[in-house]
C-alpha cells in the first residue's frame, strides 16, 4: 500500500467515524496541557497542535491533565537548561499524566529524554494520531482546517519552517531541517479567515522568512508575491514581518513597503556582530559594509523606519577590539532596539569546535554595555518618532487595557476606553 493510498484510507475511516460520532459532544475526551518554550514558530506549532487535538475530541485544561505536552527550544544551552527544568516541573506537578516532549530539543538531543512519547517538529497530524494511541482514545478524527490563535490582539501566520543557511553557531537547520514553505493559497486562506475572525494585524513568522517560496515547485512564489496577495485582503489592518536577513531586503521589498500603509514600518534584521572577522567565522553571508550600505538604502526610501537587531556577544575569538567595533557599529546604525544574546556553544554546531573561548565574566560585562546602549537608542528612536508625529495621529493596535503597539514596534499608553484588544485605533501624539 502506498503512503498516499494509506492516507486516503485513514481519512475515509476518520470521516465515517466523525459521522458516527456526530451526535456526541466532541470535547469530552482526555484532558491535555501544552507548555511552550521558545520562538513564535514554536508558539504557532503549539496552537496548531491544540486546535488539532480539540478537533479530535481532546479537552484543553490546566487542571489534572492526563496528557502533558512540552514544546521545547534548543536555540541556546540556556534554553535547553530551561527545557530540562520545565520537564522536571511538569513531571512533579502531574505525576500520573502521560508525557509528550516535542520541538527542537528532542530533535537534536533525543538520547537525553525520558518521556512516554518523544517527537521532533512538524507532521502534527501524525503526532495527534500518536497521542491518541498513547491515550487509547479513538476520538472523532476531524481533519477540518481552522485558525491557529496564538495572541489575543495579533495573528501570527507561520509561512514555513526550516533554514538552509547553516550559520556556524546555529542548531536550527539540524533541528528543523531545510526550508519548507506553505503554499500561497493556504496562507492567503488562513489570513482571510483571521481577518474575518476580527484580527486586524497579521505577523508573518518563520525561521527564514526572506527565503519564503524558494522550495516550492512552481518557482513563482516569494515573499514579495505573498505580501502583494495578503495586502489585498478586505478588512486587513496591517502586516508585520517578524524578522528578515539584510541581504533579503531588496529594492522590491523597500518599494513595496513605501507604496502601502498595510505593511508596518519596522524591520527586525539580525546583525550578530560588527566585526568582519567574527561574521566570517559565524558564516554570515555579508560584511559590515554590506550591512551598512543596505541600511542606508532602506533609510533613504523609508527614513522613519524602525530597525531592530540581534547581536551575539562572546563568540569564540571575539577580542576587545572586535567587541568595540560591534558596539560602535551598533551605535552608528542607530537601531531602534538591540536583542543581546550571550554565545552558547552547541556540540552539534561548527562553532563548538572553535578555539578562543571568551570568559563568562567578559561576556557578562560586554552584554551589559550593549544592553545599556540599546536602552539609550530605543529611547532616542521613540522620542524622535513622537516628536515627528506630535499633534498627529498614530495607528496603534491595542494589546491590552490602556496599552497598544505602534507600527514602529514600540508601545504607547492609551486613554481609557480607547477600545478592545485587537482593534487598531488612531491616537493623537
Amino acid at each position: 500500500m502506498t503512503r498516499a493510498f494509506g492516507d486516503f484510507i485513514l481519512r475515509v475511516k476518520c470521516m465515517l467515524k466523525s459521522i458516527f460520532n456526530a451526535k456526541n459532544p466532541i470535547n469530552t475526551g482526555p484532558r491535555f496541557l501544552i507548555k511552550t518554550l521558545g520562538c513564535k514558530v514554536n508558539q504557532y506549532d503549539s496552537a496548531d497542535l491544540k486546535r488539532r487535538l480539540e478537533q479530535a475530541g481532546f479537552l484543553s485544561t490546566s487542571e489534572k491533565p492526563e496528557i502533558v505536552i512540552l514544546n521545547t527550544c534548543a536555540v541556546t544551552l540556556s534554553a535547553i537548561s530551561k527545557d530540562k527544568q520545565s520537564l522536571k516541573n511538569l513531571k512533579n506537578d502531574n505525576p500520573r499524566a502521560r508525557l509528550v516532549v516535542m520541538g527542537c530539543w528532542p530533535k537534536t538531543y533525543r538520547p537525553e529524554l525520558k518521556a512516554d512519547l518523544v517527537w521532533g517538529v512538524g507532521d502534527l497530524e501524525k503526532l495527534v494520531e500518536r497521542i491518541r494511541g498513547l491515550a487509547k482514545f479513538p476520538g472523532v478524527c476531524n481533519f477540518e482546517s481552522g485558525l491557529v490563535s496564538t495572541d489575543r490582539s495579533r495573528y501570527f501566520l507561520k509561512v514555513g519552517d526550516g533554514c538552509n543557511q547553516f550559520c556556524s553557531y546555529c542548531i536550527i537547520p539540524f533541528a528543523r531541517g531545510r526550508i519548507k514553505s506553505r503554499s500561497e493559497r493556504e496562507l492567503t486562506s488562513e489570513a482571510r479567515q483571521a481577518v474575518e475572525a476580527g484580527y486586524r494585524e497579521i505577523v508573518l513568522s518563520g525561521i527564514h522568512l526572506g527565503r519564503y517560496g524558494e522550495d516550492l515547485k512552481d518557482g513563482q512564489a516569494d515573499l514579495i508575491s505573498l505580501l502583494k496577495k495578503l495586502i489585498k485582503i478586505p478588512g486587513l489592518g496591517r502586516l508585520r514581518l517578524s524578522s528578515i536577513e539584510i541581504n533579503e531586503v531588496d529594492e522590491r521589498l523597500i518599494e513595496l513597503i513605501k507604496s502601502t500603509d498595510k505593511i508596518c514600518r519596522h524591520l527586525h534584521i539580525s546583525l550578530q556582530s560588527g566585526s568582519d572577522k567574527i561574521l566570517k567565522s559565524m558564516k554570515r553571508p555579508y560584511t559590515v559594509d554590506d550591512f551598512r550600505n543596505r541600511i542606508e538604502k532602506i533609510r533613504q526610501t523609508l527614513p522613519e523606519i524602525a530597525i531592530s537587531t540581534d547581536i551575539i556577544v562572546g563568540f569564540p575569538s571575539e577580542s576587545d577590539r572586535d567587541f568595540l567595533d560591534t558596539y560602535r557599529f551598533a551605535r552608528e546604525m542607530a537601531f531602534s532596539k538591540i536583542h543581546v544574546f550571550s554565545f552558547s556553544a552547541h556540540p552539534q554546531t561548527a562553532a563548538y569546535k572553535l578555539s578562543g573561548r571568551v570568559s563568562s565574566e567578559k561576556i557578562k560585562a560586554r552584554s551589559q554595555k550593549l544592553r545599556a546602549l540599546s536602552s539609550r537608542l530605543e529611547k532616542k528612536y521613540q522620542a524622535d518618532i513622537l516628536k515627528k508625529y506630535h499633534g498627529k495621529r498614530l495607528a496603534v493596535i491595542i494589546d491590552q487595557k490602556n496599552r497598544g503597539k505602534t507600527e514602529f514596534q514600540f508601545d504607547l499608553e492609551l486613554p481609557r476606553g480607547a477600545g478592545e484588544a485587537g482593534e487598531i485605533v488612531r491616537v493623537e501624539v
